[in-house]
């Protein structure tokens, strides 16, 4: 029997596909606001997608799709909204496509992964600024802890002068025990992030090694490793860094740390995000047609082996049809996917990704009886004596529910914790509370009045050396089936939640360009090198 999560889980600068395989009239329209409200008519005309999974990718799929519309001239005449360039009153839009999104749960569900909003995650923000929501804190400071106390405080690097990355890194944060010569270790580990460019050779080259390996290959001591680094590797990819690949960790350390300064500040949700962001995103994707099923686990799917297209995806006893379809579940449901269907167990590129590992995740949310002053609302730890790292989030300081309680509100999150996942809830919660005593003393004398647990099994990638060779793209042999997710392969360079939406709004594209109708997504490219960083990189011949 195969376990199953309940659901989560390109184009660059100009966000566009090659315009090769699309019908002649695209290259010539144009398109420009209509002042006429689509209609929901000649469903006959319209090309049926079905998208499993409602976190950031499946949301973005249908996000983009649910928002091409055409032009109907006579009733039964369609020119595509990349045609259009006038819209009388007479006539009427109709929706390209009719979008399904199949949840695993009741409404959209996040998937697993780094709780903050980074500054680099300008696809996301660009997202909540069209949705017309504000549902972050400001830029928050952070702190990293070991079992001998605090390590590392960071600073809001956007508060600080800028400085030639990555010594804005070096000099910013405040390490009460790291000497400056431990440091200044790191700057040769700098070669290999700039040697990283995040093509398929990049990941080639580094993806068999451990990040621990490459760490002490260039030279980066042990203490610089164990208290900056480790952590880091711990809380984004949430393994060890023996454990974890040095493809995955060089994109990481770039993506978030090295490439600049800003680049490490983040926000935080001021309260759940399935309630402060998907829930109104949701409710707009349904006033402009999108038809949300919740509740469907998908099992299967159906292949036409005539044309060797997808022709459903099976939800126990339902087989949801539709003309494409886009996969933008966690890992571990679609492995479970393709071992109960026949067809993809029998294709190499789908079995490959049964070679890929997953990790189980903790969370726990405490309340305590009275008031502790945590220093920094966001806190990574590493080193103690478990194979976990773990994190920990004072939201009596982010969320507008508890800030005026006279309680405390920590939320801890464990990751590589299948050690845990057979203990009860007390166990579970004495677990965290030793954790959080040996970080902040005060914590001893508090007492847990209300307590939530939710453990999440396989519930995101494990990066292991070697794993890059098995995981799938974006595009798949089936011609109308694509997949979209954090832990998939593309080139945008982001991780995370960012990525997450990032390849869900590339598997729109996919759908746009497969049928030839519609508009492509425009996606935010991550920011480029800075000037001293492409030169040194254009001079070791990396690009």
């Amino acid at each position: 029997m195969c376990w199953c999560t309940p659901l989560a889980a390109a184009p660059v600068a100009g966000g566009r596909f090659p315009l090769s395989s699309l019908r002649s009239h695209r290259r010539r329209g144009r398109s420009v606001r209509a002042d006429a409200s689509p209609e929901p008519e000649a469903d006959t005309q319209r090309k049926k997608v079905a998208v499993a999974g409602a976190g950031w990718a499946g949301l973005a799929t249908a996000h983009h799709l649910v928002k091409q519309v055409c032009l109907n001239l006579r009733g039964d005449r369609f020119i595509p909204s990349a045609f259009v360039f006038s819209v009388r009153r007479a006539h009427t839009l109709v929706r390209e496509y009719e979008v399904t999104l199949l949840a695993a749960e009741s409404g959209p569900t996040e998937e697993v992964g780094l709780r903050g909003f980074w500054y680099p995650y300008r696809n996301i923000f660009s997202l909540v600024d069209e949705l017309g929501i504000s549902p972050f804190t400001g830029w928050t400071k952070a702190a990293y802890y070991s079992p001998q106390g605090l390590t590392v405080e960071f600073p809001i690097f956007h508060d600080q002068p800028r400085l030639p990355a990555p010594f804005g890194m070096l000099a910013y944060p405040e390490f009460p025990s790291l000497p400056l010569i431990d440091r200044l270790t790191s700057i040769p580990v700098m070669t290999a992030v700039i040697d990283f460019d995040n093509t398929d050779t990049a990941w080639m080259k580094y993806d068999a090694m451990s990040a621990r390996e490459l760490f002490k290959m260039f030279g980066c001591s042990q203490k610089l490793y164990k208290e900056v680094f480790e952590p880091a590797i711990h809380a984004s990819l949430f393994a060890p860094g023996k454990q974890c690949s040095a493809a995955a960790t060089l994109g990481m350390l770039n993506y978030y740390m090295l490439s600049h300064q800003e680049s490490s500040d983040f926000m935080l949700c001021r309260g759940e995000v399935e309630d402060i962001i998907f829930s109104p995103w949701l409710k707009s994707l349904e006033l402009k047609g999108l038809k949300f099923l919740g509740n469907r686990v998908p099992t299967s799917l159906a292949i036409n082996k005539d044309t060797a297209c997808v022709s459903g995806i099976v939800c126990g006893e339902e087989v949801h049809e539709a003309d494409a379809f886009v996969l933008a579940t966690g890992l571990s449901p679609l492995q479970c996917i393709i071992k109960n269907s026949p067809f993809l167990h029998s294709q190499q590129e789908f079995t490959n990704v049964l070679h890929l590992s997953t990790i189980d995740v903790i969370s726990i949310k405490l309340w305590f009886d009275k008031k502790i002053t945590i220093s920094k609302v966001a806190n990574v730890c590493s080193g103690f004596d478990d194979p976990s790292g773990w994190t920990f989030f004072d939201l009596t300081s982010i969320c507008d529910d508890y800030t005026d309680k006279s309680t405390t509100v920590v939320e801890a999150e464990f990751y590589n914790a299948s050690h845990l996942l057979p203990l009860n809830d007390e166990q579970i919660v004495s677990e965290a509370s030793s954790h959080l005593i040996k970080c902040i003393q005060d914590f001893e004398g508090a007492t847990v009045i209300h307590q939530l647990v939710r453990r999440s099994p396989k519930s995101t990638m494990h990066f292991l050396p070697g794993s890059y060779k098995y995981t799938l793209r974006g595009s798949t042999t089936l011609p109308n089936l694509f997949t979209a997710g954090d832990w998939i392969v593309n080139r945008h360079g982001s991780f995370s939640k960012e990525k997450a939406y990032v390849t869900g709004l590339e598997a729109a594209n996919r759908v746009v360009d497969y049928f030839g109708d519609g508009n492509f997504a425009k996606i935010i490219a991550v920011e480029g090198n800075e000037p001293h960083i492409e030169t040194r990189s254009k001079a070791t011949g990396c690009y």
